[in-house]
């Protein structure tokens, strides 16, 4: 029969091999004590792992600090960090350690005594906050153009470090599609808002278990370095397909996003003549969702496709606005792809410097370093007061650099006399220009 090795490593512990040991002569009293130690200690030398094996140490995360419990002869401990799909060891001298943070990076640890005097540990995660990009928070001149990127594959081929300082000088934000899209973390820089489409991607009809799925897609965004999400498609009323809905689902999707991430920017793809008249009669799920949205997509802008195409729409849009820049919302007005012509972006242009609060985002279709519209480069500096509106349906803004006009659609073409020549992306150095309903003129000067 075997015998299981002892984890103690004193000979004197049965009372019996003690009697033994006292009645045999002094000499051979000593020979057979040597021998009794060396039968014990070698089995003990040599299986200490068998010993230590059931008693890994117990680790604890306590914030971003990790304690454990005592395990083997020495007070030194290997801990094991698994990083971002690569591990390493690090040796700690007691039971106590606080690793270097990881900002958006959730690590695995596990500990165990050192020279294998024992087994490896539980496994302990912590989930390291990212750091925080956000909104710009610094005062953003009403002139100045602060460009959303939308960095569809189209885009994938310009994401390499050569164009790193192209992308820094013309774009504030970006809207990136993951897994791709996070590269752009350490590459750009720049604040980072991951796409997911709620009724396309498998979540819909927004049950529980489909909405902690979507927050499950935000969350481990945020853990890499997104700024937060671009959820499209928050399409609110059946006529505007496809919707995740019902409406209260949704907004307890965004609720639940914000309870995740409580710093992140939520931006939602809510079509105008969707959202609006809901807005207008105090529904209370829209109204519940509202309370955590960072920012409005304007899908196609005041494009064509946009809808926005009579004169009490186009007042009704700026009421919009309005609205939601008195709840600390700000909009993305986006390009039309349905028309994308330089008439159509600087419409757009001058509709956002109409409306632009410093926080408001711009962006055109498809604009990368090898096809860039200039108009996107004007600074116009601070705005010297609101918008205007004239009885000729021209609005009309002033800043410390230019003038932006807009002859709202559906009204009957006027002609704008200037008291100076200014410069137009599209309508270059004119001292007088003649607009069309639904046309626009950034003017620089």
């Amino acid at each position: 029969m075997s015998t299981r090795p002892t984890c103690a490593l004193s000979p004197w512990r049965g009372v019996a091999s003690h009697k033994w040991a006292t009645a045999l002569a002094p000499s051979a009293r000593l020979h057979a004590l040597v021998a009794v130690m060396l039968v014990m200690l070698v089995p003990s030398a040599l299986a200490p792992s068998v010993c230590q094996a059931a008693r890994a140490p117990a680790l604890r995360a306590h914030g971003k600090s990790l304690t454990w419990t005592r395990a083997g002869r020495r007070n030194t401990y290997q801990l094991l960090i698994r990083d971002r799909g690569k591990s390493k060891l690090v040796t700690v001298t007691g039971r106590h350690f606080t690793p270097a943070a990881d900002p958006g990076v959730r690590v695995i640890y596990r500990v165990r005594a050192a020279f294998h005097e024992s087994a490896w540990s539980n496994r302990v995660a912590i989930s390291y906050p990212a750091l925080s990009v956000g909104v710009e928070r610094r005062e953003h001149p009403q002139g100045e153009v602060k460009y959303r990127l939308d960095a569809a594959t189209y885009f994938d081929r310009f994401a390499q470090p050569q164009f790193v300082p192209w992308v820094r000088a013309h774009v504030s934000l970006i809207k990136g599609y993951p897994p791709f899209s996070n590269k752009f973390v350490s590459l750009f820089g720049l604040p980072l808002i991951g796409y997911h489409d709620p009724a396309t991607e498998g979540q819909a009809p927004l049950l529980p278990a489909g909405i902690e799925a979507y927050v499950g897609k935000v969350t481990r965004d945020v853990r890499h370095g997104y700024a937060g999400v671009f959820i499209d498609d928050a399409n609110w009323s059946s006529g505007f397909p496809p919707s995740p809905g019902p409406r209260a689902n949704l907004a307890n999707l965004i609720e639940a996003i914000r309870a995740a991430a409580p710093g992140a920017l939520i931006e939602i793809n809510s079509h105008f003549p969707d959202i609006w008249p809901l807005m207008r009669a105090a529904d209370p799920d829209v109204a519940r969702a509202l309370r955590d949205v960072t920012a409005v997509c304007v899908e196609f802008g005041v494009g064509p496709t946009s809808g926005i195409h009579t004169v009490q729409k186009y007042d009704e849009f700026m009421e919009y606005a309005a609205v939601l820049h008195a709840k600390g919302i700000a909009l993305t007005l986006t390009g039309d792809h349905f028309h994308n012509d330089v008439p159509t972006m600087e419409y757009n242009l001058a509709t956002y410097f109409l409306l632009n609060e410093g926080a408001d985002y711009v962006s055109g279709s498809s604009q990368t370093p090898a096809g860039w519209w200039s108009g996107f480069d004007v600074n116009l500096g601070s705005a010297l007061g609101p918008r205007q509106r004239l009885a000729s349906g021209v609005w009309t803004r002033t800043f410390t650099g230019g003038t932006v006009y807009v002859l709202e659609p559906g009204a009957g073409t006027q002609t704008i006399g200037l008291k100076r020549t200014m410069h137009s992306a599209e309508w270059g150095d004119v001292r007088s220009l003649t607009l069309a309903g639904g046309q626009g003129a950034v003017l620089a000067g």
